[in-house]
């Protein structure tokens, strides 16, 4: 979580880091008045960046690109399949000078390349933290350092990124990934409400509200994997 490197340790950088006790269980304060203090200010930490930043910087980054699709590009334009990424640059270049389309052509590829260095970042993480809390061989392999496990999974992640683009065109790469993010919402939105409302001291447990939105937002996801599934079958 935010904020427990100090508590349960980190991955330390594979160049100049140094190795560091990483430790394969959670961490889990004793609610006294002093440190439900603490809490509820590392709660307003938490919450100042996921609405302040995260939730905001993702609507605008949905919202803008929309309206400038809408603004440039004829309605009923089919763009699916391959054009996608090059219809907004094209029509920038032919209504608002090429620079302004090789800036939007920029920023795309760049916004792009970030969330999939973000995704492979993630699932590497996520699969080191199943293996070291799920193994005592792995956590005693290389005398205990963590380092060794995520870099070697970052890198079989990256070998077969560079197998895949040989298998299938980007486009399907990145509609597979897509959707298969969210089966894995599906399913972590009801993992973290079981966790939440059964593992958490009771005073920091999760109003009903959240744990509605828990459940809404894994219906909302499943909503788009059932299409997904639908359009594979024909």
């Amino acid at each position: 979580g935010y904020g427990m490197g100090e508590k349960v340790g980190y991955i330390s950088a594979a160049v100049g880091g140094t190795k560091l006790e990483m430790a394969h269980t959670g961490f889990m304060f004793d609610p006294t008045p002093e440190a439900m203090e603490r809490w509820r200010g590392w709660w307003r930490i938490v919450r100042a960046d996921q609405w302040g930043v995260y939730f905001i910087g993702a609507v605008l980054g949905m919202v803008l690109p929309a309206v400038l699709y809408v603004t440039f590009i004829e309605a009923g334009t089919d763009i699916r399949g391959l054009s996608v990424a090059a219809a907004l640059a094209d029509a920038m270049s032919s209504r608002a000078g090429a620079v302004f389309g090789g800036v939007v052509a920029l920023m795309a590829v760049w916004v792009l390349f970030k969330t999939q260095l973000d995704i492979v970042d993630g699932t590497a993480r996520a699969i080191t933290d199943i293996l070291w809390t799920g193994s005592a061989r792995i956590r005693g392999w290389r005398e205990g350092d963590v380092r060794v496990v995520y870099y070697g999974v970052l890198a079989a992640i990256t070998v077969w990124g560079v197998i895949a683009l040989r298998l299938a065109q980007p486009i399907v790469l990145l509609q597979l990934g897509a959707n298969m993010a969210g089966i894995v919402f599906v399913v972590s939105g009801i993992h973290v409400l079981y966790i939440n409302t059964t593992m958490l001291p009771e005073e920091i447990r999760p109003p009903l509200w959240r744990r509605v939105a828990l459940v809404t937002m894994s219906v909302f996801y499943g909503a788009f994997v059932v299409m997904w599934l639908r359009g594979l079958a024909g």
